[in-house]
């Protein structure tokens, strides 16, 4: 069993990955957190200031270190990506980024890491897969943070519209963590009722304006500060909290199918049961006749994006 505090990488220390790293120190979740990045000066600059964070809270050991370190991490994030603002679709960053996942990729397994590789980077399902793909890991070892952040953001909003504690609904968005994400409105529930019973639904914006504020919450954000970091962080002290206490949590990440909805060859989001060895079981949810048809025309648009990459 993994130890309930195991040393965890991240491998990219912009603003994502720093941010990831203080939430993690505030987490006690793990006894060190090495830090990784091509900029060695700034990311002994992160550690040393975030190792002056660490008297007024639990001791973790924060260092700058390589990817040998890294290697012997029960957990490795990678938020590691071209500088660039999303301006468009996250498809838009495959070209720059498809090249650094797969150094790093190749660079940490060199170095015989076995443990779980945590894909945070965009368009993270593609990355996801291309990770799958080079590392040799199992399948359940590589995960994307996928639309786990999506499902956050429409349990928000909907929280927000009727005026309920989001953790009390219950609704998923799985596909691509993108333009052609999809929400399973025909399982969506609050406490027990189907959303279209609970008081107050009927007066709810369509499902298509929902959808779409899902969809741009990121781009907005991106618009206004030039960065998403917070939630993607929360995300992902959630995922490397079901891994280190092996909760079996369900969660909504990136993964690669394997006949799930009559798909194979993609990653994309859906519920995953996670646990001390990464994914155990991928779940299917129960989809109407729409909401399979524009899954499978979700996993269409990244298995296009993937078949024009170049070879590695």
């Amino acid at each position: 069993m993994i130890s309930h505090r195991p040393r965890i990488a991240i491998i990219g220390c912009g603003h994502v990955g720093v941010t990831c790293a203080h939430a993690l120190l505030q987490s006690r979740l793990c006894r060190e957190i090495v830090l990784i990045d091509e900029d060695h000066d700034r990311v002994r600059g992160e550690a040393l200031d975030l190792g002056q964070a660490i008297p007024f809270d639990t001791p973790v050991k924060i260092y700058a270190g390589d990817y040998i370190d890294a290697a012997a991490s029960e957990i490795a994030i990678l938020t590691v990506g071209a500088p660039g603002k999303l301006l468009g679709s996250r498809l838009a960053l495959l070209a720059d980024n498809v090249g650094i996942i797969r150094s790093c990729v190749s660079k940490l397994m060199a170095e015989g890491f076995a443990g779980v590789l945590l894909i945070t980077t965009n368009p993270v399902d593609i990355l996801t897969f291309v990770a799958q793909k080079e590392s040799g890991l199992p399948q359940g070892k590589v995960i994307g943070s996928g639309t786990l952040i999506d499902t956050e953001r429409l349990r928000s909003l909907l929280g927000e519209k009727l005026h309920v504690d989001a953790r009390s609904i219950h609704a998923q968005v799985i596909g691509e963590h993108g333009d052609s994400s999809v929400v399973v409105w025909s399982a969506a529930e609050v406490a027990g009722l189907p959303l279209a019973l609970y008081p107050g639904a009927d007066a709810l914006p369509s499902r298509e304006e929902l959808l779409a504020g899902v969809r741009r919450a990121g781009p907005e954000v991106v618009a206004l500060k030039g960065n998403t970091c917070f939630a993607i962080a929360a995300c992902v002290v959630r995922i490397c909290s079901a891994i280190a206490r092996d909760e079996r949590a369900v969660l909504v990440v990136s993964t690669l199918l394997t006949g799930q909805y009559g798909l194979r060859e993609v990653c994309l989001g859906t519920p995953c049961v996670i646990g001390e060895r990464g994914i155990e079981i991928v779940l299917e949810l129960r989809l109407d006749a729409a909401e399979q048809k524009s899954l499978e025309a979700s996993a269409a648009v990244l298995r296009n994006a993937y078949a024009r990459l170049p070879a590695p």
